[in-house]
């Protein structure tokens, strides 16, 4: 959060990209030793004699005659009819204009491994490249243009040669006598080596009222404009209907009468104004309460949570009694853009590695991921491909707790997390998550019967809320 801008969502986005081997020659200048070039510079004013080239530099015959044989031998002068040295062709080549400086072009070879996007062809670095397609939203690009990417590649090296020269991309072109940047002469070869994927990891935020502002530029991109217009593409295929007033029902379910100030009476749109006086009150009152704007996996909201979960975990560690049949539940709600981000892949993992230590188990990770019933293997295996390396906690509860629109985290008796996911389609661009982190007994107590209720009922005979590992559904089939 700064003082003009508020990040409410992070999202990666997931663009795929090809790697090329490039094989190119360039064209790079530089100046001549001194007195080739001052030479060649006096002759460019006017033609002169071998005498007065001498004497102008202060030279005795011997020395004339080396420099100006050097000179004949490389074709750069040449001698007249009336006796007097003059330019060739070749030499003529090197002036950009009168009084300037010569410069000598020389042809170079090199190959270079760069990467290009498949939406845009812009060429980046690899430090974002990911072989794993989860955890972000993918973007469509035009498959004919997949089809011929080692055309788009070599058309795009030209063009963006000093781009790329910019950003240090082509290490092999070092030339530090260069008085010009190096050109493209010619692209021998274009070899496509793999496909992969760009992670463009986006912000979403809002100013002080409330309203979207404007994302970004990618800086991995040279250009952004057409992959933001792939991103608002795919944004408006996973909106959802405004879920306000399903919201305010659990809100007063849960019992939270706090998180409500954060909404417009007026115009039931959010107002961030508020959540620092909000978080003002919670740490003078000692309620046991923080509230937190965004995703509860987010880098700064996570970090918060352990600060929270912290003295818990060392207390298990520390204690004689056997925690270890005690779950920590997190509850997914049934939001697109949950989970679209490598911060929840991060974050399963803390929660994972942190259950146990070399002597004792301090908590049961069970992750509920939403899915219609344990005959939906569709999403079930989804959801497997999205965690492979937590499939041993992933467990399907049917859609519907809290209308889907509420993510739960609880550790029994200790802490309890409530995240509401808001969705205003004609205002937010993706929905809002916003909610608050409570050690409380009695609200702990509270959310832990509701949540304990749901898992417990059924929404048909033979067919529990609580559909049991997706692993074993999927073997199932």
């Amino acid at each position: 959060m700064t003082d003009n801008s508020i990040t409410y969502h992070e999202i990666d986005f997931l663009l795929p990209a090809q790697k090329f081997s490039i094989q190119f020659s360039y064209i790079s200048q530089r100046g001549l030793p001194f007195i080739r070039e001052y030479v060649l510079r006096l002759v460019h004013v006017a033609p002169m004699s071998k005498h007065q080239i001498a004497q102008f530099f202060g030279l005795s015959k011997r020395e004339a005659d080396e420099v100006i044989s050097d000179l004949v031998d490389r074709s750069e002068i040449t001698l007249a009819m009336d006796g007097r040295l003059t330019l060739t062709e070749k030499s003529k080549s090197y002036f950009p204009g009168m009084g300037q400086a010569p410069l000598l072009s020389i042809t170079k070879e090199s190959s270079a491994n760069l990467w290009f996007d498949l939406a845009t062809f812009c060429c980046f670095s690899n430090q974002n490249i990911s072989d794993k397609w989860r955890a972000g939203v993918s973007l469509k690009v035009d498959e004919s243009k997949a089809a011929i990417s080692e055309k788009l590649a070599e058309k795009n090296f030209q063009l963006q040669f000093n781009q790329i020269l910019d950003r240090n991309y082509l290490s092999l072109i070092n030339d530090n006598t260069a008085t010009e940047s190096p050109s493209v002469y010619t692209v021998k070869t274009v070899k496509k080596l793999r496909t992969s994927l760009l992670r463009l990891k986006t912000s979403f935020q809002m100013d002080i009222d409330g309203n979207p502002l404007e994302r970004n530029d990618f800086s991995e991109l040279i250009d952004s404009q057409f992959v933001h217009e792939l991103i608002a593409t795919e944004l408006y295929k996973s909106a959802s209907s405004s879920n306000l007033v399903s919201l305010l029902k659990a809100m007063n379910v849960v019992g939270d009468t706090e998180t409500l100030k954060l909404f417009d009476s007026q115009s039931n749109a959010f107002n961030p104004n508020y959540i620092n006086d909000l978080r003002l009150l919670e740490e003078h009152s000692n309620s046991g309460r923080h509230t937190f704007l965004g995703p509860i996996y987010s880098s700064e909201n996570w970090i918060t949570l352990q600060k929270f979960l912290a003295p818990i975990i060392k207390k298990r560690r520390d204690s004689k009694e056997d925690s270890g049949y005690k779950p920590f539940l997190w509850l997914a709600p049934s939001d697109k853009f949950w989970g679209k981000s490598e911060r929840l892949v991060s974050s399963l993992s803390d929660v994972i590695s942190n259950s146990t230590t070399k002597t004792k188990t301090l908590y049961k990770p069970n992750i509920y991921l939403p899915i219609n019933g344990a005959d939906d293997i569709r999403t079930c295996r989804e959801w497997e491909r999205e965690f492979p390396e937590y499939k041993d906690y992933l467990k399907g509860i049917k859609e519907g707790f809290l209308d889907g629109n509420v993510e739960i985290l609880l550790i029994e008796d200790e802490l309890a997390v409530v995240s509401y996911h808001f969705s205003q389609p004609e205002l937010l661009p993706v929905t809002l998550p916003v909610g608050f982190i409570s050690t409380n007994h009695s609200f702990i107590a509270h959310i832990g019967q509701l949540v304990t209720q749901y898992l417990n009922d059924a929404s048909a005979f033979d067919k529990p809320n609580d559909c049991g590992f997706i692993s074993e559904l999927v073997k199932r089939r």
